[in-house]
């Protein structure tokens, strides 16, 4: 029964990114121009001129993104729709987060129930040549994939989505 609640779990997660994608995409623009958030996550993230990093959409249709965490390089899937960086079990012990099974406290609402997390502050956070510090984040219990929520997007800078490609453009820059 725990591999069918996982799993469930799981299905779930990715589901509440999914419409959170699609509510930001068909969500409208204040101002006419201004560009609505997106959930989702590519590859290498490459800087431009302008100062926007550009992700371009993997063959899952995600955006993903690498990310130097405590000095360690880690994976993310981007969801706009997330309140702050999620981590799974596995890369909190891998980034040397001390975190014990008596820190998980139930932190979210999912389709298959609560959602059970553990509140971390991670030191650094890297991301397209710009660093942050004491980023707040979250140890989710059944977590499949690593989430770069909001508590790292806003600090970036504005996000937007053209094609299939994610546009983060640092705070201060313009579009084309």
């Amino acid at each position: 029964m725990l591999p069918a609640m996982t799993r469930l779990y799981g299905i779930a997660l990715f589901a509440i990114g999914a419409m959170c994608m699609v509510a930001a995409f068909l969500a409208p623009r204040a101002g006419g121009d201004a560009p609505a958030p997106v959930a989702a996550a590519t590859h290498k993230a490459a800087r431009h001129e302008t100062d926007a990093m550009m992700l371009r959409r993997d063959g899952s249709g995600q955006f993903r993104l690498d990310a130097g965490v405590n000095g360690n390089s880690v994976n993310f899937l981007v969801d706009t729709g997330a309140d702050m960086v999620a981590l799974t079990e596995e890369e909190a012990a891998n980034l040397n987060l001390n975190v014990s099974p008596d820190d998980f406290q139930p932190v979210m609402q999912t389709a298959s129930g609560v959602g059970y997390g553990a509140r971390v502050t991670l030191d650094e956070v890297e991301v397209g040549g710009t660093t942050l510090h004491n980023v707040n984040a979250v140890v989710v219990r059944d977590l499949s994939v690593n989430l770069l929520g909001q508590s790292v997007l806003r600090q970036l800078g504005a996000v937007e989505l053209k094609g299939d490609t994610m546009v983060i453009r640092a705070r201060g820059t313009t579009g084309d």
